[in-house]
């Protein structure tokens, strides 16, 4: 990260009562070293009780490899005010051309859900180690596919209703 981009992640950490200011910044910094498809946002993210409140979240790709290939999974990790605390609120981002798998890792919406998500420990997880467990998951259960190409109809060359006087 630019220094620059550091003091603009400082500032937006600082905007909202992170419980752990130093452990959030670090996290995301050595995230984002490691993982280059993935960028720091800030955006309105809305609570179970429909409270929007503006949070920190990593948006991007990050690598799966599956059947001898390497796929850019589209992924979202919001970070609640609570981080590190609490675990990351996580979702795969399909693009236009992608449709999400429902498995008992991902739901239709695209939340993830992980052992090791369920499992957070302040002092024993980070980032990092989700990612590393998303990349080994994902690459055993993909959680999106391509959508297939559709056709365009042809019309109906005769009468599809028949008409009867």
């Amino acid at each position: 990260m630019l220094p620059s981009e550091e003091d603009k992640l400082r500032k937006w950490l600082r905007s909202v009562p992170y419980v752990n200011h130093e452990r959030t910044f670090q996290d995301i910094t050595r995230t984002l070293g490691f993982y280059r498809g993935l960028v720091v946002k800030f955006e309105p993210y809305v609570l179970c009780n429909g409270i929007q409140s503006k949070l920190v979240n990593l948006h991007g790709t990050i690598p799966v490899p599956y059947k001898g290939n390497t796929y850019n999974i589209p992924v979202c990790i919001w970070l609640m005010d609570t981080y590190p605390n609490h675990a990351p609120v996580c979702y795969v981002k399909p693009t236009v051309d992608m449709q999400i798998k429902v498995s008992m890792f991902v739901d239709h919406n695209g939340k993830i859900y992980l052992p090791y998500l369920h499992d957070w420990t302040p002092t024993q997880s980070d980032m990092l180690g989700l990612i590393q467990v998303m990349i080994c998951t994902f690459g055993e259960q993909p959680p999106v596919y391509a959508k297939s190409k559709t056709e365009t109809p042809q019309p109906t060359p005769y009468p599809t209703q028949s008409y009867m006087p």
